[in-house]
């Protein structure tokens, strides 16, 4: 049950201050207007009294103000606050001998009702006003103490008197001077087809296991609060020591068991980032910002860790992934199909990239997707269905913003590069039939004409490598030695025609040079095109001699 505010004014401005004010503090209160100064109208409950009232005295007679200095209602509520434009001496000190527990002087700003909020709080807490609003007072500390958090590793708050004071709210003896922040290992895919409703179970069963670990250890002043989906920050205040490095051993100590109590009372894995000790608590906020790089290195050196900020170099940026050879060899392996090939050029690559280290992972993860781009195009490039190809590149850049260390990066690549191939493979037979087949057609039609490798396999929409690669395992002879037969076989019927001269056959078979279809021609019949004809001639005569 919340406690009750009562605010006796007319002023409505101040009521909406106070209503968010009271909304920033989770609304810890009942705050409730009241219209007139007259005790009748001032609604009094003794089984639930209110714990405060404002009175407005800006526009209120003289009558209405003595009254109050007099001391009508200050016996009824635990705590009264008088406001006014304007407050002579002899008002003020009238007003805290007859019990006013303060006097505002208006306009009142939202940071002044932010103070005084906090002070009943805690005011409150003392006071033995009920059992519930006890409970109620208590779960307003908590709510302060994780504000105060909030701030601290924001560096929010810039006064040392402000955090001292908002500490002892809290509740805090002392105040933090060091930052653990706790992350649960590979908590996205803990989450597949999961409700959030089971994250936030995971998070209050982390957060149960550290306040017991502290607990058993006579830690109290320590604060636990959630700063996103997977991470919980852990606000320490570690005792005086003598040296920088006993605060380090010290944390790393903590961390250390908390990791272990964490995986014994939940079943669940986590790394823990630690931050330096800083005395001054406005530099808390270093502290977790160190927590955080710290806790990035488990990209290097796995999950299940604890890593202190001392123990880490600073993240280089100098990567650059696409220059490596291998990566542009496996790249045309793909284009090519050159299946066995790419697959070792695939275990060299994973070895490289398992080398890597002291990286920033952010960029080494960009240039991993443009390794995706890069070896998603040569598949396509392979005869991969585009379709197929865009949905699998989507699917894995997706996963790979994901990944939490480089061990899982390795075993990433390694599946998208086989995705890839089954892509290539499975539409290979009939991408490289119908290929080939446009292909003899264009040859078949032109090949007495000067036509290349280039120039068909751009009718066949293929990369030349790729096309000659296809030709032969479909022909069994590569694009030269096809062309050639077809050449050989008209001048070989051409060569029967004594009207024609072996300069006109070796143009009209797609020599511009008789010379070197000479040479050719030799290569591939054992004799020149002369010969032939003679020898074709003699066999003639012989045949119709023989028949007559």
């Amino acid at each position: 049950m919340k406690s009750k505010v009562l605010i006796v004014s007319e002023d409505e401005s101040l009521l909406k201050k106070m209503e968010h004010v009271n909304e920033l503090l989770h609304s810890p209160f009942s705050i409730k207007k009241v219209n007139s100064f007259l005790e009748k109208d001032i609604e009094y409950d003794p089984a639930e009294p209110a714990l405060a009232i404002f009175f407005d005295l800006d526009n209120k007679t003289a009558k209405e103000q003595n009254a109050l200095l007099e001391g009508m209602e200050y016996q009824k509520y635990p705590h009264v606050i008088v406001m006014n434009v304007h407050f002579s001496h002899d008002e003020i000190r009238g007003f805290f001998k007859n019990g006013v527990f303060d006097c505002l002087k208006k306009p009142i700003n939202e940071e002044d009702i932010y103070k005084l909020f906090l002070e009943l709080i805690k005011g409150g807490s003392q006071s033995p006003i009920s059992t519930p609003a006890n409970q109620e007072m208590e779960h307003v500390k908590d709510d302060v103490k994780r504000s105060l958090a909030y701030d601290l590793i924001f560096g929010n708050v810039k006064h040392s008197k402000k955090i001292w004071d908002r500490s002892q709210l809290a509740g805090l003896s002392t105040i933090p001077n060091t930052c653990m922040t706790i992350c649960i290992d590979n908590y996205h895919r803990l989450m597949e087809n999961k409700s959030e409703s089971w994250g936030q179970t995971i998070r209050k069963d982390i957060i149960k296991c550290v306040d017991k670990y502290f607990d058993h250890n006579q830690v109290e002043d320590m604060i636990v609060i959630i700063n996103g989906p997977e991470k919980v920050n852990v606000l320490l205040s570690l005792p005086v020591l003598n040296k920088i490095k006993e605060f380090k051993k010290l944390s790393t100590i903590h961390a250390e068991k908390i990791k272990i109590d964490i995986k014994e009372g939940t079943g669940y894995s986590v790394t823990i980032g630690v931050g330096n000790y800083y005395e001054d608590a406005r530099n808390l906020h270093l502290s977790y910002q160190e927590s955080l790089q710290a806790l990035a290195n488990k990209f290097f050196t796995g999950s299940n860790a604890v890593i202190h900020y001392g123990d880490v170099e600073p993240f280089t940026n100098e990567i650059d992934l696409l220059q490596m050879k291998e990566i542009a060899v496996m790249a045309n392996q793909l284009t090519i199909g050159d299946f066995d090939g790419v697959k070792k050029s695939l275990n060299s690559v994973i070895r490289i990239i398992s080398s890597q280290r002291n990286i920033n992972p952010n960029l080494f993860k960009l240039q991993t997707l443009d390794l995706l781009s890069t070896l998603a195009h040569a598949a396509i490039n392979g005869g991969a269905h585009l379709k197929e190809v865009l949905t699998t590149q989507l699917q894995y850049a997706k996963e790979l913003l994901l990944l939490e260390n480089l061990e899982q990066i390795c075993q990433w690549f390694y599946e998208v590069v086989n995705q890839l191939l089954e892509h290539i493979v499975s539409n290979h037979n009939e991408s490289m039939l119908k290929s080939v087949q446009k292909a003899l057609m264009y040859i078949n039609h032109h090949f007495t004409e000067e036509i290349s490798l280039e120039s068909v396999a751009k009718q066949a929409h293929l990369s030349p490598n790729y096309f000659s690669n296809i030709f032969k395992k479909t022909t069994g002879s590569s694009f030269i030695e096809y062309l050639t037969h077809l050449r050989i076989d008209k001048a070989k019927s051409m060569l029967m025609d004594l009207n024609c001269t072996i300069y006109q056959i070796s143009e009209d078979v797609g020599y511009r040079n008789s010379r070197y279809f000479s040479r050719v021609f030799k290569a591939y019949m054992g004799m020149t095109p002369s010969e032939f004809r003679n020898s074709m001639l003699v066999t003639n005569i012989s045949s119709r001699g023989s028949t007559s």
